[in-house]
This record gives structure tokens, C-alpha cells and sequence, in this order.
């Protein structure tokens, strides 16, 4: 009797479901990050993907990429639907997102609030451009789901930095005392210097260098930024690395008849106040040309 007992408990054990032993990837020394999904956002600066993962099969993460164009603040929405047959009160869908830098700028996992919700949601505020990363990944060996990302971003205006200088500049250490009379001893003289003479040798000839010609007067340039103000349009231009460039420096705008001057310029960007429309400025392809 106890033999026949055991033989059921034996079966019964193997019956039951399989649990995956790997780590969800098909490869330890993959780096699916490296190539993202992109998101691409559309006229109303929404953008959508959709998928399915499962941890058995080795598709336990998806990673996408999405391309901020300026500043402002980002609203991702994660849909999830479970598997009917295996869901369980301990399924949760991971998501995360990363800067430019790679670092996690916000995350939703079993840790957080919102754990085991089938619709999350994360908006993220003050973004700079860049690429940013969305990672989604399964928790639980067993687990599986279809998701649809939706994506929309919105414009604002570039912070700007206040400066707190001087507060943090540190205080000067006290000076050595310099006393009123030299007191350099009576006896003391300084070393003599022997001379010492170099016979010339014949003399080379002479090699001519090429001086580089004069650096571009001009900068090209795009508008990353548009408001309407009083008396026109505002407008934010990226400069890039283009650090020579300062307020004071004329702009000229394609399509736009007319030169005008930058104002407030950062380490990145700079303003300027045009008299002319978004329109006509998108008519342009938002392209300028800076000139001290």
C-alpha cells in the first residue's frame, strides 16, 4: 500500500508545471540594449509599440529607444494583458526608464506602488533632448504577457540656470607676512653664472609653413524651441558644442527675411526674439546662421 501511495505522489509531481531553470536570455554575454527598438513619434509627437514576452521561451526583456527632441516632459503608458491560464496574484510586468547616461530615471517593479497593476503609467518632467531607453521585463519564471507602449511628449520651455556665484567660492587662505626691511644677510652673494659659448654650425635652410587660413566666420544651426511672445516669436536655437557662441551674435533664418540678435545663451542654447511666425519659421525647416 505504501508503494502505490509514493507511486502517485511521484507521478503527481511530475505532472506538474515546469519551471525554467535559465535566466529568461538567450545568451549571458547579450547586450540588448545596445540595439533598442526605436519609437518613432509622429506629427502630434505620440508614437505606439506593441509585443508579447515570455520567460520560457527566452524572451523575458524588450528594450525600445525613444529620440526626445527638446525640452519638455514625456508620458509613457504601459497596457499589459496576462495570460488567463497563468496568471497569479504575483505577475507583474517591469518597466524602467534610462537617460542618455544610462541611468534609471524612473521605474516600475514588484517594489513600487502600482505593482501587479495592468495599466501604468510614469510621466517624466524637465527632460533634456537625448535618447532615452524603456526597458520591460517579466519577474516570475513562469510568467508571459502581450503590452501595448504608447508614448506622447509635450514642449516646454528650456529651464533656465541661476547662477549662485559668488556663495561657493571658497575664501582666500591668510598670506605670508613679507617683512618691511630685506633681511637677506650681509655676506651673501649670488652665484656667478658662467658663460658659455656655441659655435654656430652652417645654417639650414630655411622651411616654409603654411599658416591655416582664417576659421568660418559663420555657425549653422536649428531651431529646437518656439513660443509666441509679444512682438513676434520666440525662438530657442541649439548651439551644440559650439561654445564661441554668445549673446550679441547676429541670426538669420532660412526663409525669413531679415537679420536679429541672440540673447540668454547657455551652454547649449540660445534665444531670440524674430519677427516672424511658427510658420514661417517651419516653412524654413527650422534651419539658421550664426555670424559674430
Amino acid at each position: 500500500m505504501r508503494r502505490i501511495v509514493l507511486a502517485v505522489v511521484v507521478l503527481s509531481a511530475c505532472a506538474g508545471p515546469q519551471i525554467p531553470q535559465h535566466s529568461g536570455y538567450k545568451s549571458d554575454k547579450a547586450k540588448p540594449w545596445k540595439k533598442p527598438k526605436a519609437i518613432a513619434l509622429d506629427e502630434k509627437l505620440e508614437g505606439k509599440t506593441e509585443g508579447e514576452l515570455q520567460y520560457g521561451d527566452f524572451r523575458r526583456a524588450k528594450w525600445f529607444s525613444l529620440d526626445v527632441p527638446a525640452n519638455g516632459e514625456l508620458a509613457l503608458r504601459l497596457e499589459i494583458t496576462p495570460p488567463g491560464d497563468e496568471a497569479n496574484d504575483d505577475f507583474d510586468l517591469a518597466m524602467e526608464v534610462l537617460d542618455p547616461g544610462y541611468r534609471v530615471i524612473s521605474k516600475s517593479d514588484l517594489e513600487e506602488e502600482d505593482a501587479h497593476e495592468l495599466n501604468k503609467v510614469r510621466t517624466l518632467y524637465d527632460l533634456a533632448p537625448g535618447k532615452y531607453l524603456i526597458h520591460l521585463y517579466l519577474q516570475g519564471r513562469k510568467d508571459s504577457a502581450d503590452f501595448v507602449l504608447r508614448a506622447a511628449f509635450k514642449r516646454t520651455a528650456a529651464a533656465e540656470v541661476k547662477s549662485d556665484f559668488p556663495a561657493k567660492v571658497a575664501f582666500l587662505p591668510p598670506l605670508p607676512m613679507v617683512p618691511i626691511n630685506d633681511d637677506t644677510p650681509k655676506s651673501y652673494r649670488p652665484p656667478t653664472t658662467a658663460v658659455v659659448k656655441i659655435k654656430k654650425g652652417p645654417r639650414q635652410p630655411t622651411v616654409k609653413v603654411e599658416k591655416p587660413g582664417p576659421a568660418p566666420t559663420t555657425k549653422n544651426a536649428r531651431v529646437i524651441g518656439l513660443s509666441v511672445v509679444s512682438g513676434g516669436t520666440q525662438i530657442t536655437v541649439g548651439i551644440g558644442t559650439a561654445q564661441e557662441v554668445a549673446a550679441g551674435w547676429k541670426l538669420k533664418i532660412q526663409g525669413v527675411s531679415g537679420g536679429f540678435t541672440l540673447s540668454d545663451c547657455g551652454e547649449r542654447t540660445c534665444k531670440a526674439t524674430v519677427t516672424a511666425t511658427p510658420d514661417q519659421i517651419k516653412a524654413g525647416g527650422g534651419n539658421v546662421t550664426l555670424s559674430p
